[in-house]
């Protein structure tokens, strides 16, 4: 449970990649430290998680909900074509499900029928699901096989509400054994036998309406032509019969984990994110979901990561409700992760010259992270424009970022207050001679002299960026601004 916070552009998203495989596979994690090359081992084996289903990434919004995050009612089709509401799993308690499980179905698995007959093979898998590729009986023999998909969270439904296999794979015709297919014949929704029906059995066609109904997710239709998801259900109960002890761990990461109201997105659900009230622990808790109107508990193998960009919002934005279950990990810039000279600029000076007087001006939090400036995203820059090439292609590159990304920035720190944006990094004096990236505004005396003595400047309310310092521009001059930068991240 830990929150990484800091300033944009500082690697927190990089960084809560790390963690989640951290958190789940310690000693993977380890061994992808000592590879020959540790950041794409690593990222290798994040995207394999990924795939996996074990790591899922959820990403906060001012209007992201309980009913998205948890679950809620969400308007469906039902078999006769008319719309219904009923109750979906969030991405938490799909992965809280999935976190349950106590393997994984892998690529080339085989499966099996009820009959223990061959059933398909699993082909292909991701985060959503598994591809299972079933041989058909064509007799034109156009395709021998064929790809279908089985959803996780149908699957998730399925073990979750207690169903057979044998569901998926219902005649129509004949009479049946209710228990057969997890049905109690006392059950309110059992209706009365018809001729030809026992007390225990009914005609498969009532069967697959019953367990349709239950499950929320299938026609009655569906129920006699999905044998591959049978299958998938069936070799997951097996693994699960197989092993005991808590499933594999799964992480959950959460991005802009401020930008929602994360007490009311996680609602009751606050209580179980506590280690010791964790499913299997001894002060563990179970709480009752108000719309599925069942209980719930969060297994002790699932990991949340967050990360919280401190400009948006402030630490204070969380609730000590909510803070006090996390682990707070500063994460600042680090201007030494950046090149000493990029196209003959010191660009860690300029990095900590900028951030040093926005900190003095408006506090810590406000600075720039290192990726801003970063060599790879530098050099990703120039290869991607049309003057690449050019002789001063990474001056203009640098000019690019100070356009596109700094003083943008900073307008938005400052609420356009352009005089403290033009102190701190848009005007430097090399030697004698100031420069200035903003063009000042016509100077107009008369209308001036109208004004009153105490009016504030309009050039301390808007100015214009100069024509000579856009890398686009036939107007462009490299040297001058050359000149610049290099005194900036001087402190000139």
């Amino acid at each position: 449970m830990k929150i990484l916070y800091g300033p944009p552009g500082t690697g927190k998203t990089w960084q809560a990649a790390r963690e989640a495989v951290k958190a789940i596979e310690p000693a993977r994690y380890l061994l992808a430290l000592q590879a020959p090359d540790p950041a794409e081992s690593l990222r290798k084996l994040h995207e394999s998680l990924v795939t996996e289903g074990r790591i899922l990434w959820v990403t906060f919004h001012p209007s992201y909900s309980y009913e998205d995050f948890v679950e809620g009612y969400r308007p469906v089709v039902d078999d006769a074509g008319q719309l219904a509401y009923r109750v979906v799993d969030g991405p938490f308690k799909a992965l809280c499900l999935r976190a349950r499980f106590e393997l994984d179905l892998q690529i080339g698995d085989q499966l099996q029928n009820g009959s223990g007959g061959p059933a398909g093979v699993i082909v292909n898998k991701d985060a959503g699901g598994w591809v299972v590729q079933v041989k058909t009986d064509r007799s034109d023999k156009v395709a021998g096989s064929i790809d279908k998909y089985v959803p996780r969270f149908v699957v998730n439904r399925i073990l979750a509400l207690g169903l057979p296999p044998q569901i998926f794979s219902i005649p129509g015709a004949g009479i049946f054994e209710l228990a057969d297919y997890g049905i109690d014949p006392s059950d309110p929704d059992v209706p009365a036998p018809q001729p030809g029906d026992t007390a225990t059995t009914r005609a498969g066609s009532v069967i697959r309406r019953i367990v349709a109904a239950r499950t929320g997710v299938f026609s009655s239709s569906d129920l006699s032509n999905s044998a591959h998801i049978g299958s998938v259900v069936r070799r997951l109960i097996e693994l699960q019969g197989k092993v005991s002890g808590e499933g594999s761990p799964v992480a959950l990461v959460i991005d802009e984990i401020n930008r929602a109201e994360p007490s009311r997105v996680f609602g009751e659900l606050l209580t179980l994110l506590e280690v010791d009230k964790r499913e299997g622990k001894p002060e563990a808790k179970q709480i009752w979901l108000p719309y599925s109107k069942k209980l719930f508990s969060v297994p002790a193998n699932v990991s949340i990561i967050g990360t919280m960009n401190t400009v948006d919002r402030s630490l204070t934005a969380l609730d000590f409700a909510m803070r006090r279950r996390f682990e707070f990990a500063h994460v600042p810039a680090q201007p030494e992760l950046l090149p000493d000279g990029y196209g003959g600029v010191d660009v860690r000076g300029l990095l900590w010259r900028i951030n040093n007087r926005v900190s003095m001006l408006l506090g810590s939090g406000y600075e720039f992270g290192h990726a801003f400036l970063m060599q790879e995203k530098l050099e990703s820059i120039r290869s991607s424009m049309s003057w690449g090439d050019e002789p001063d292609g990474h001056i203009r590159v640098l000019a690019l970022v100070m356009r596109a990304n700094i003083l943008p920035t900073l307008a938005e720190y400052f609420h356009d207050d352009w005089g403290k944006i033009r102190a701190i990094a848009g005007e430097a004096r090399d030697g004698a001679d100031p420069i200035s990236l903003f063009d000042s505004p016509r100077e107009d005396p008369q209308f001036m002299s109208r004004l009153p003595d105490d009016y504030e400047s309009f050039e301390a309310k808007t100015l214009t960026f100069s024509h000579w310092w856009d890398p686009s521009s036939v107007a462009w001059d490299g040297a001058r601004f050359l000149r610049f930068i290099g005194a900036l991240a001087m402190g000139n």
